[in-house]
């Protein structure tokens, strides 16, 4: 069972939290009329101010958990694009802790010893994008060298670009598209090892 993302997690968070928010503003409105049928007037529009205040709070999480679910769709588009490379001999790791609070979105290793650290953007991506990636990938040659035999590679996956390869400040910035090719590419696994074998079987 493939681990759960980082961004589905938080999504899961965020609507928690939007469920809490929610249901204590009902709760407020509830007292509020109350206290409004006894008569208590001042009581009953403080309580319906801290009513509007948690409403528009659960309004806030759930944007946020949207945003957060988008963010896991495309990790899962990732993931679905790199699972051919399992077939052909590559190891994937998805949702690896690093940083303490984050996690590298996906680790291809390719047979030949290179391994690639792969940051998931849906759209758009800055400068500390692709700092971070570099970071991830320093860590993971650091602390994971076995997966990294020939050293690990930054990559940036933009998942609703398309035909965008490019190599920017270290990093291969690439389309989802594009992707898996590029990384064999890279790897220098351009040719299926069931299709390598076969031609060796002929000779």
């Amino acid at each position: 069972m493939l681990a759960r993302s980082f961004p589905r997690r938080q999504q899961y968070r965020r609507l928690r939290r939007a469920a809490t928010s929610g249901a204590a503003s009902l709760a407020a409105c509830a007292l509020a009329i109350t206290a409004a049928a006894s008569g208590t007037w001042a009581v009953a529009g403080a309580v319906l101010l801290a009513a509007v205040a948690l409403g528009s709070y659960a309004r806030r999480w759930q944007r946020l958990a949207a945003r957060s679910r988008i963010g896991a769709r495309s990790e899962n588009e990732v993931r679905h694009a790199l699972a051919v490379l399992g077939a052909e001999g590559w190891q994937l790791r998805h949702s690896l802790a690093y940083g303490g609070s984050g996690d590298i979105d996906s680790v291809a290793i390719a047979p030949t010893g290179i391994a690639f650290t792969i940051e998931t953007k849906t759209k758009t991506f800055d400068r500390r994008h692709l700092d971070a990636v570099r970071g991830m990938a320093v860590w993971l040659h650091l602390c994971r060298r076995r997966w990294c035999r020939r050293g690990a590679f930054p990559v940036l996956c933009v998942v609703c670009a398309r035909a965008v390869e490019r190599i920017d400040d270290g990093v291969l910035i690439v389309s989802l598209d594009r992707l898996v090719v590029a990384l064999r590419t890279t790897a220098g696994t351009t040719q299926r090892p069931g299709f390598i074998a076969a031609e060796a079987s002929r000779r």
